[in-house]
């Protein structure tokens, strides 16, 4: 075959193979109605079923079974029928033949151009060497002169290199489009005085609220309750759309929004500014920004006409408490942990994690009606997080927060709304009384359903046996009618469980890591941390604590060895695995990659099932680890992140804020890992859960040095809050 009419053939190929695409792509959306995908990812899922061309719906399941039981919620049984009555489908409209699956495959393998780069290395080597053709049982020869050379073949692979690049990079970026513009619709951040002068209601309450991205419903007909001045919880498994939820919300894209309730969303840190913080908190309050440029302006005009107008600003400044402000929002930020030489310098000497408490503060400073907060302790220390607590409980508005600090929720939590199977459901109390009602719940449907199904078996098994006997006539009759009037009883439904495992390491006799009489500072004049002594062991469980910036980060890069000490010593064992789990790791994924292809990037010369059962081991299977890392959410990114820090099976994990972006059952997963673990645990962190569950020594760090606390993390909080340490 000539080079022309290979060309001729494959278009013919490709073009089929794209029609075939995008008829797969239209059945899945018709199929599968409740993903949380983006429509464009289908197009990556339909690819898959016309490439590998499944053959009955079991292997159909297993090609995008995960996808779609994760994308839906839906048990297994439920995804296997889907998937034989998509695999009907497929076959009815011919968008896949079975019959030409081999023969499509064979043709695309003998021609010398094709679109993928496995095959396109196949024919360098068949353009110099010749080769066995496994469909044919032939030998070819090599390429003559007729057909395609080896430089081209090379420029050919580089080609498709690069359009697979800049096509993951398009989407990509248009992904960040969509998130920019939603960020852009966001309602400012400014004070409203007066607002309640209008004798409205506080009260949010609306039927049918919908939401959908890319064509799949999150929520559906949910009711959305919320009373004036009540703390709500909004808990749920990690990607099953609380923050898309929360952004709607923010942006009152519900029918029915009342006009007059402000509503904010603290999202996103603040950008990099040579504004202070405080300067950003009171700015926000535009009315008193304004009157009082207006004020510098007249008083330094010498006009004799501006007096009344003085007189008018001076009293709407009183009106708008204006003279206390400065002092509220030094409130607000000191109790954020603010010092106060750090609330008069540029923002942009701050950290993402600071510049974070800066939007929170601008926040609480406004006190609109409703109050969105997503995950707003991940930045804080436990200061903070116990002075949020008390800002929260006390203040008038209505809270509505996202958190994986059971703790937390515990603490400021009036209700709990559950955010499950398209529903918002809501308990009264906090966290852990949502837990016992739930199960108790749970518990007493799931009796009454068991029950009902012996019955309606029991009655069943009647009917099939007397169905045919005349004599049992009437009595088979009342029994089907007796099932029909039956209540119907749903079946529970579960949250799928997230599970972690973390590989064992083979046993080291301590010593493994240990520092003596250390001493840090990158200068002389500057010491960070004095006088360290401790050691770390395969049976250790040690909790790290302190305020941010004292210095628990810099102990953390002493003992992995990316710092050096000053002064002292410092044994590590020769054959010590050591890992070290950070947000920076969340940072350092590449967001056009999948976790798997993310994986056999960084640790190459494994298997891809290999690959895939060491994902699998911390929730990332199936069809999730094939999704570019950017349509993951901020969980199960973390558990990608996770994945990598412990694929060298450590003898020690380090964890610095394990728990930030993961949902509670991730960190209730996550608990349970670590305590089957049979390395050593190192955790800084202030979430009091996973400590008081996983750590049996808790250290603290201030003031330069590292102590041991002699007690629970309970006494260090009541230690903390009474200035006893």
């Amino acid at each position: 075959m000539s080079r022309h009419e290979n060309l001729l053939r494959i278009k013919e190929i490709n073009l089929q193979e794209e029609g075939n695409i995008k008829e797969a792509k239209q059945l899945l959306l018709k199929n599968v109605t409740k993903s949380q995908l983006p429509d464009f990812f289908y197009e990556h899922i339909a690819g898959i079923i016309v490439e590998e061309c499944p053959t009955n719906g079991q292997e159909l399941y297993e090609l995008i079974g995960e996808f779609i039981q994760n994308g839906n919620q839906v048990s297994k049984e439920q995804t296997q029928k889907i998937c034989v009555e998509l695999q009907k489908q497929l076959l009815d409209q011919k968008i896949i033949k079975i019959e030409d699956k081999f023969n499509l495959v064979a043709e695309k393998l003998d021609a010398p151009i094709t679109l993928n780069q496995v095959q396109l290395i196949k024919e360098i080597d068949i353009a110099s060497h010749g080769y066995d053709d496994a469909f044919r049982g032939t030998k070819g020869a090599a390429n003559t002169n007729d057909e395609i050379s080896h430089e081209e073949l090379k420029i050919k692979l580089q080609k498709k290199e690069e359009e697979a690049v800049k096509k993951k990079q398009q989407l990509f970026e248009r992904f960040k489009n969509e998130i920019n513009e939603k960020e852009r619709n966001l309602p400012p951040v400014q004070v409203r005085h007066h607002r309640n002068s209008e004798a409205k209601t506080q009260d949010l309450q609306l039927d049918n609220v919908n939401v959908i991205i890319g064509g799949r419903a999150l929520l559906e007909d949910a009711k959305l309750r919320l009373t004036y001045g009540r703390k709500y919880g909004l808990i749920g498994r990690n990607g099953i759309g609380k923050t898309c939820f929360m952004n709607a919300l923010a942006r009152s894209e519900f029918e029915n929004m009342p006009k007059h309730l402000q509503i904010l969303l603290v999202e996103q840190e603040m950008k990099q500014s040579h504004k202070s913080p405080i300067q950003l908190v009171l700015e926000t309050d535009i009315e008193r920004e304004q009157l009082l440029q207006e004020e510098q302006n007249l008083v330094t005009s010498n006009n004799p006409n501006t007096a009344a107008r003085l007189q008018e600003i001076y009293e709407r400044l009183e009106q708008i408490d204006a003279i206390t402000a400065e002092s509220r929002a030094a409130s607000i930020l000191g109790g954020l942990g603010f010092s106060q030489e750090m609330m008069r310098n540029p923002t942009q000497q701050l950290s993402g994690g600071w510049r974070m408490r800066v939007s929170l503060a601008r926040a609480l400073f406004v006190q609109p009606d409703v109050l969105l907060l997503d995950e707003p302790t991940n930045h804080l220390d436990l200061d903070a997080v116990m002075w949020l607590e008390d800002y929260i409980i006390n203040c008038s508005i209505t809270v509505v927060v996202v958190s994986h600090a059971r703790e937390f929720l515990n603490v400021v939590c009036t209700d709990i709304i559950h955010f499950f199977e398209q529903k918002l459901v809501y308990y009264k109390g906090n966290y852990d009384q949502f837990e016992k009602t739930r199960t108790e719940k749970q518990a007493m449907a799931k009796k009454k359903f068991e029950s009902q199904q012996s019955k309606i078996a029991h009655m069943q098994e009647f009917i099939d046996r007397f169905r045919c006997n005349a004599n049992r006539a009437a009595l088979v009759q009342s029994r089907i009618k007796a099932i029909g009037k039956l209540e119907h009883v749903e079946e529970i439904i579960e949250d799928p469980t997230c599970v972690f495992i973390f590989p064992t390491p083979e046993k080291l006799r301590p010593p493994l890591l240990k520092i003596e009489d250390g001493l840090f500072g990158y200068k002389k004049e500057s010491t960070i941390l004095r006088g360290i002594n401790f050691a770390v062991d395969c049976d250790s469980r040690i909790a790290i604590v302190g305020a941010n910036g004292a210095g628990k980060s810099t102990l953390l890069k002493l003992l992995v060895g990316s710092l050096e000490l000053s002064e002292g010593q410092q044994y590590r064992s020769s054959r010590l695995r050591c890992s070290m789990f950070t947000q920076h790791h969340l940072d350092q994924l590449d967001l056009t990659l999948s976790p798997l292809e993310q994986i056999m990037r960084d640790y190459p010369g494994s298997t891809q099932e290999a690959y895939r059962a060491h994902l699998g081991s911390f929730g990332i299977s199936g069809n999730m680890s094939l999704r570019p890392n950017y349509l993951l959410s901020g969980g199960q990114k973390s558990r990608v992140a996770f994945a990598l820090a412990v694929y060298n099976n450590p003898h020690i994990l380090i964890l610095d804020e394990p728990t930030n972006h993961l949902d509670i059952d991730a960190v209730n997963a996550l608990i349970i890992a670590l305590n089957n673990f049979q390395g050593g645990v190192l955790i800084v962190s202030h979430d009091q859960h996973l400590i008081s569950t996983v750590c049996d020594q808790i250290w603290y760090v201030k003031h330069s040095r590292l102590k041991r606390f002699n007690g629970d993390f309970e006494d260090y909080r009541t230690a903390l809050a009474s200035n006893n340490l």
